[in-house]
């Protein structure tokens, strides 16, 4: 018995030196240079889901984790349980606080929808593209609340949304459709934003390339809506 008990602690002194000689640590790792580093994947997804949680005054409960899947860039949300998966595939396609806020804003926005009931589940499913969009939108309301800056809503977006040929046989709407609505709701409603910084990043002005022709129209017929507005109120 005792031979057995000192080849047991044996074992694991040298396990321990040889994990210890051999592990990688990183000592100066924070939540503010996660983006720059390696690591704490759990604890940045859980801070930025509690900042907007918080700050939007949120009465539900919506657990959030990060589930290693690294071949899929994605999260989910569960309706029935209301608990949220981001997929580690995801974060690597993600630079900063702002970019994540959207996707969780987005899954958030699903789960409180569930806390609804079963016809809400129901409607869901059986309209999912409305409910994407509906999730999008809200999901900007949810950055704005929490102060992150709902630009980089279509900075992510233009990133990870698919763009199929149609999208009849999907859930979700064709990524262009999605890009369009988050940029007419954030003319509309936080018109301030737009001349943010981060219209200067790359995704963005890719995203004003593309749809350069549907967002002049867009702001041509605004711009005469408003001063229609204006002579009405004028009278």
């Amino acid at each position: 018995m005792k031979k057995s008990i000192a080849l047991l602690a044996l074992s694991l002194l040298l396990g321990t030196g040889a994990f210890a000689e051999d592990a990688y640590v990183i000592t100066d790792l924070t939540l503010d240079n996660f983006w720059s580093k390696t690591g704490k994947a759990q604890e940045k997804v859980a801070s930025v889901a509690t900042r907007i949680m918080e700050q939007n005054k949120l009465n539900k409960r919506v657990p959030v984790f990060v589930v290693n899947k690294n071949n899929e860039p994605n999260a989910v949300t569960n309706p029935m349980s209301k608990v949220i998966e981001v997929y580690s595939g995801l974060l690597v396609c993600i630079d900063n606080d702002d970019e994540l806020a959207f996707v969780l804003g987005h899954e958030m926005a699903h789960a409180v929808e569930a806390y609804r009931g079963p016809w809400s589940i129901f409607s869901t499913f059986y309209n999912s593209k409305s409910y994407e969009y509906k999730s999008d939108l809200k999901s900007i309301d949810y950055m704005v609340g929490a102060g992150y800056d709902p630009i980089s809503a279509i900075i992510i977006g233009n990133k990870i949304f698919s763009e199929p040929y149609w999208d009849w046989g999907s859930t979700h709407p064709k990524g262009s459709k999605r890009l369009l609505e988050m940029y007419k709701y954030i003319y509309k409603k936080y018109p301030q934003y737009l001349t943010s910084s981060k219209t200067n990043n790359p995704y963005y002005k890719n995203f004003e390339y593309l749809f350069a022709d549907e967002l002049k129209g867009f702001r041509h017929k605004e711009s005469v809506r408003r001063q229609k507005q204006l002579q009405r109120e004028a009278i």
